[in-house]
This record gives structure tokens, sequence and C-alpha cells, in this order.
């Protein structure tokens, strides 16, 4: 987990590289807290915009959130190169996909906050919704997540980028 200085480093990374309004627009637009979409953007990649995810020498995770190849969109975007010079359809695919697992955690789950359901939300980005649905039936939707973490690691992001935003940083 970075500090909150590595925190505040990353956020004036994506302000000065305009990344901060990219995904601010698109948090927006899906209805998600902007610093939610702040701290998938640091867990995937520190905040920057990168092929990642190497396997047998191939990136598998494409852009500033890491689509996986698996999605059309982002290998085609890896082969061609618009990862780098049109992020944007990316952040926007990468939007919807939590979007998606918000809703589907607020259904499944109607008894827990919002909190709760965007952590959830957040594990479904890393380890798909089903694992982390069924993670979350059995105590923590973490249980199939890369280092059994992401979901929290996430949401610790994102509670000291709001932090950071509120104080102005």
């Amino acid at each position: 987990m970075p500090t909150k200085s590595e925190l505040l480093s990353q956020l004036h990374s994506l302000r000065y590289t305009g990344f901060a309004a990219k995904l601010e627009q698109q948090a927006t637009a899906h209805g998600l807290p902007i610093p939610f979409l702040f701290a998938i953007a640091s867990r995937e990649t520190n905040c920057h915009n990168i092929l990642g995810d190497y396997i047998n020498s191939e990136p598998h995770g494409v852009g500033i959130i890491q689509i996986d190849i698996q999605h059309p969109i982002a290998r085609q975007a890896r082969d061609d190169g618009t990862w780098k010079t049109n992020p944007d359809p990316l952040i926007e695919f990468g939007a919807k996909m939590l979007q998606d697992n918000l809703t589907t955690a607020q259904q499944t789950f109607p008894n827990l906050g919002p909190d709760q359901c965007l952590k959830i939300a957040a594990s479904g980005y890393n380890c798909g919704m089903r694992n982390a649905i069924t993670g979350a039936q059995n105590g923590d939707s973490d249980r199939l997540t890369t280092g059994h973490d992401y979901g929290r690691d996430v949401m610790t992001r994102m509670a000291i980028f709001q932090e950071l935003i509120t104080e102005g940083a």
C-alpha cells in the first residue's frame, strides 16, 4: 500500500497528464465516486498509462486502469497503439465495467452499505464478479483477488484520495 505522500504524487501526476479529468468524467458519467476510479488507476498502474500484466512477454493489461486483452477493445488498442493516443475508450469501458459490478453487488447484497458494495465491485474488477460474490458470501470478496486484498486496498486508496481532494491537495 502506498503512503499518503505517494498517493499525493500520483494525484499530481494524474492532474499534470490530464488523466484526472478523463477519470473524473467517466466516474461521473457512470455514477462512481471519483476517488474510487483514481484508486483503481492507482492499484493497477500507480496512475500511469501503460501496457502491463505481461504473460509470456505479451502485455495483457492495457491503459491506466488495465483493461485485459480478453476484451476486444483492449486487444485492439494495444495492437494499434491507441491505448496511448486515445485512452478515453478504455477508461470508459473500465468505468462501465465497474458500474455494472457495483449494480450487481447492490442487487446481490441489498442490505450492504455503499462502501461494502464498492469493495465487492473492485474485487470483481480484479477476479470477476462471480468470484467476488462467492467470496463475499463466504466472508471476503477478496478471497480470490491478487494478493487477497484488491478490494480492501482500493477502498483504502479511495479514502486517502478523498482526503487529499478534500484538503485541496
